[in-house]
């Protein structure tokens, strides 16, 4: 069981995500149908909310991938003169 900041840490560290921030974690929990832990599935630890990684790990693989902000693109050079 992690700390959602644990486990968003962990994500990004073992490369299942290229980034994601406790927050962003929260707002799939709070937001996703797809969200496979209950309400009962969370655990406290000194007052935070904590969540079986493994499940998380699961969840991140599997989900349907909805659009999202992606990568920035660069940006188009003016073409040059000769």
């Amino acid at each position: 069981m992690l700390t959602f900041t644990q486990a968003a840490e962990r994500l990004v560290a073992e490369e299942h995500v290229r980034s994601m921030g406790p927050e962003g974690l929260r707002k799939l929990a709070r937001t996703d149908p797809e969200w496979p832990l209950a309400e009962g599935d969370y655990g406290t630890v000194a007052g935070a909310r904590t969540i079986p990684y493994e499940l998380v790990v699961k969840y991140i693989k599997t989900r349907s991938k909805r659009p999202g902000r992606g990568p920035s693109k660069p940006k188009d050079e003016p073409p040059t003169e000769a």
